[in-house]
This record gives C-alpha cells, sequence and structure tokens, in this order.
C-alpha cells in the first residue's frame, strides 16, 4: 500500500510537470513553475515521511509477532490413545503409521526403563510395512533372563504391544492413577517434553493379579504443531 501511494504521487508530479511549456516566455510563467515546483516537492517530502512511518509500524508488528510466545496447543491424549489401541489389537500398521511421529518415528522398549542404546526405532514408512516384513530383531533384553529379545514384528507384538495372556480388557489409568509397577521409570529424562497415556490389564485372581501387563503410549508435538506418537512402551511383573 505504502509504495503504491508514493508511485502515485511521483506520477501526479511528473504529469503535471509534463503539462508546462518546455521554454516559458514570461516572468508569469516562471513563477507559476517555481509555485508549481516547491508545492511538488512538499507532496513528495511528505509521501516519503509517510512511507517511513509506515515502514516503522511494519517492523513493529513484525517484532511483536516475532517475540510472542505461542500458547501450548491443548491435546486430548485420552483420546489419541483411544483411537491408537484398536489400531495396535488389529495390528493395522498401515493407519496406525499415520499417528507416528514424522520425525522422530517410533521407539518401542520392552520394558518400563526406557534403554536409549537399545530400543529399536522405526521411520513411519518401516511401520506401515511391518505386516509384511518377516526380519527378526533384537529389541533388546529380556528383564529377568538377560537374554536377547529376538522376534519378529508380529511375534513382539503378541509379547509386548497387545499381550494375549491375560484375556482382559485394558484399562486406561488416569494421570497420577496407581499403576502396579515397581520398576525405575525414565520417562521424563528421555521425553522432557513428551506426554504419555498408561493402558492396563490388571491381572487375575488365579495369579493374585501378578500377570498385569502394562502398555504405554508416548506422545510429543511436531514440527507441524500436532502430537504423534513416539513410544510404544510395555511392562509386566518381573519375579
Amino acid at each position: 500500500m505504502k509504495k503504491t501511494f508514493f508511485f502515485v504521487l511521483l506520477a501526479l508530479a511528473i504529469a503535471l510537470a509534463g503539462c508546462q511549456p518546455i521554454a516559458p516566455t514570461d516572468t508569469t510563467e516562471i513563477d507559476q513553475l517555481k509555485e508549481q515546483n516547491q508545492a511538488l516537492t512538499l507532496l513528495l517530502l511528505e509521501a516519503q515521511d509517510q512511507n517511513r512511518e509506515l515502514q516503522n509500524q511494519v517492523y513493529a508488528l513484525s517484532t511483536q509477532v516475532a517475540q510472542k510466545t505461542p500458547e501450548p496447543i491443548p491435546e486430548d491424549f485420552v483420546g489419541l490413545a483411544s483411537t491408537i489401541l484398536p489400531l495396535l489389537r488389529q495390528k493395522n500398521y498401515t493407519t496406525l503409521a499415520t499417528f507416528v511421529h514424522p520425525q522422530a518415528g517410533l521407539r518401542f522398549s520392552p520394558q518400563l526403563f526406557i534403554h536409549t542404546d537399545t530400543d529399536l526405532v522405526f521411520t513411519r514408512d518401516q511401520v506401515a510395512d511391518f505386516g509384511t516384513d518377516n526380519s527378526i530383531y533384537t529389541w533388546g533384553t529380556h528383564a529377568a533372563k538377560g537374554d536377547n529379545i529376538q522376534m519378529s514384528v508380529n511375534d513382539y507384538w503378541d509379547v509386548y504391544v497387545i499381550p494375549l495372556v491375560p484375556n482382559q480388557e485394558w484399562v486406561m489409568l488416569a494421570e497420577n492413577e496407581y499403576s502396579p509397577s515397581i520398576a525405575i521409570d525414565n520417562f521424563n529424562e528421555v521425553y522432557s517434553l513428551g506426554s504419555y497415556i498408561d493402558i492396563l490389564k490388571p491381572g487375575t485372581e488365579e495369579f493374585g493379579n501378578l500377570d498385569w501387563q502394562l502398555l504405554r503410549l508416548i506422545f510429543e508435538q511436531a514440527t507441524d504443531g500436532a502430537y504423534y506418537l513416539v513410544g510404544i512402551i510395555h511392562d509386566n511383573w518381573v519375579p
């Protein structure tokens, strides 16, 4: 807008100047040209001042926008977890991949304590291809035996993602609600900017409820401002 205003005035000045005789013949015409020139000069000076003022306003507004701290985006992690849980149970890897963090990928931890050096991390594309992936991966070590956990994706899923035993419904725990796990929890160290939802199979009376299974879904914000799944952690009672 400021450039248009300036060029309109400039065009007006040129037009007015062009309307005058090239070689005035008397003193009156010369005086008139001088007055017109002074008037145009004043108009140009005013336009320049207005232009500078507009530039200062734009700069001030740009600075305010740059310095403004964005408000945190509220996110219903319970809703996200409720949407993702059926996908895990159905092994719907293609749809699950759309919830995977586009930059960080998806980490799988076979126990509550996260091992950043050995836990496997997969990209979105790799998760989408889990249905046809028959590779044997080393997912970490068994918490009790210390043996390497070497399984295919499908087998790992049935033990460390959606355990088939016990045959119970998953219960979503509220924030700070009691969890039966006594394992060291290093979530805050690994995911200082993350949030999580714990989902529990409470176990059966037959085994004194020691056959419980815990599933933790971890979410982090991506560069597009949305929250995505970055971790699937399993936990259970270890004798």
